[in-house]
């Protein structure tokens, strides 16, 4: 006997009942009687993020009991954790996978076939993000995972800085002053402070932006590197041109010091996934609510500015002892109402359940952002981005290129030097 219910009937509005999205497929969720103990595994802050969402997902499920726990960054530590435990066949029930990595992973053969009885999310697949959908869906048909979110950018500023030096404050005002890259570079030297305020976190931002506008990844489809696209060198020529006038702060991603900048006001702007705005509320900047804004990202010249940045997955390893109830916290993550509306208003993680995208709840006058509603810049740009292609060796190539940009930043490289030993190093690394 099959031990799913139905959870949600087709045509069935997300208003009328809560924590129920509309959707035209049916999803199938263990019944509220599931029990048992399950340990995810993630990485900060999301795991704060899980531990939030637990009494909503015990009201749901008042049997099972859901171990967290959380290893530092996604892309390394938690990466190396994981591997490990699918090589030895141990590890937890269920286990997040970051875009970054996913194509190192998704290939492993200890991940739950989602497509098959009793889960038979290929009924549903559709139902996600296509982009997100296609990079968790193998081409023999296995689906390895659920997308969780994705990571629709967009430019991030402060508000009270731009107001104090005469820049625009309000989204489609400085969207319009920052119509492209060049003008972006010009209008912000007005921000900037020498040596102690920067418009730009981190030159990275630049070549990943411009890249993903032009819908151009590391490597193509077909497995070959995109180095020589002209994209590439246009955008380290952009970041010479921001270095040289003073616009990118000098402190390393993710360090101490580039993370408190954003609090002591040191930092204007940051092209980022919607997640970083959960950063700012939790962890970077939790007293600063009013002082940003949200705008899209400066066009390229065909006017698009639309780019993803991030995305998660969630799946359920093929040792778990208790998949019914692993399956029941996944399935009702990433697609219960309830769950996905404190995600989204309490961490800005951006719905990969498309259904989400008519509920009620993802248009809110939030606070932090001085009453903005971001969901009218991040919708648009989900609706318009360039999927990312996936490779197993994106870091080998992310590392070298950001090791380029620090040598332009820094002005020990001209970008032409500077991509010439990224190439150097990425064809001894591959």
């Amino acid at each position: 006997m099959r031990f799913f219910s139905l959870l949600v009937a087709a045509g069935l509005a997300a208003s009328m009942v809560p924590g129920v999205l509309a959707q035209e497929a049916q999803l199938y969720r263990p019944g509220p009687e599931t029990s048992g103990t399950i340990k995810v595994w993630t990485w900060p802050n999301n795991d704060r993020t899980f531990q939030a969402l637990m009494p909503a997902f015990n009201e749901a499920y008042p049997n099972i009991k859901v171990e967290v726990q959380g290893f530092p960054n996604a892309d390394n530590n938690y990466l190396n954790t994981v591997q490990r435990a699918l090589l030895s066949n141990t590890g937890p029930d269920v286990a997040m996978i970051e875009i970054g990595v996913l194509a190192l992973l998704r290939e492993r053969p200890q991940w739950v076939d989602l497509s098959q009885d009793p889960y038979n999310v290929d009924d549903v697949i559709d139902d996600f993000a296509p982009f997100a959908a296609g990079n968790v869906t193998l081409d023999s048909g296995k689906i390895v995972a659920l997308p969780k979110h994705t990571g629709p950018g967009g430019l991030f500023y402060r508000r009270d800085l731009f107001e104090q030096v005469g820049l625009p404050t309000e989204p489609t005002e400085v969207e319009a002053t920052f119509s492209d890259w060049d003008v972006f570079i010009e209008e912000g030297k007005k921000v900037v402070v020498p040596n102690e305020r920067w418009l730009l976190a981190n030159g990275m931002e630049i070549l990943s932006t411009m890249m993903a506008q032009k819908g151009v990844s590391w490597f193509d489809a077909e497995g070959e590197l995109q180095l020589d696209d002209p994209i590439v060198l246009e955008a380290l020529t952009v970041i010479d041109k921001a270095a040289d006038a003073g616009l990118i702060s000098p402190f390393n991603m993710w360090s101490p010091e580039w993370q408190g900048a954003f609090g002591r006001g040191q930092i204007a702007t940051i092209m980022s996934g919607n997640w970083f705005g959960g950063l700012l509320k939790r962890a970077f900047a939790p007293d600063d609510a009013g002082k940003w804004g949200v705008a899209s990202a400066p066009a390229d010249e065909t006017g698009n500015r639309s780019f993803n940045a991030g995305g998660d997955h969630i799946g359920i390893l093929e040792t778990s002892q208790n998949k019914e109830a692993a399956w029941a916290f996944v399935s009702w993550i990433v697609t219960d109402g309830e769950s996905l509306r404190q995600q989204y208003q309490n961490d800005d993680l951006y719905p990969a359940w498309t259904p989400a995208g008519s509920a009620e709840w993802i248009n809110f006058e939030d606070p932090y952002y001085d009453g903005q509603n971001v969901n009218e810049v991040f919708a648009d740009v989900q609706a318009n981005l360039i999927p990312a292609t996936l490779n197993a060796n994106d870091n080998i190539v992310g590392s070298a290129m950001e090791t380029a940009v620090n040598n332009v930043v820094q002005g020990v490289a001209t970008p032409e030097e500077a991509l010439a030993q990224a190439k150097t190093e990425v064809a001894a690394r591959l």
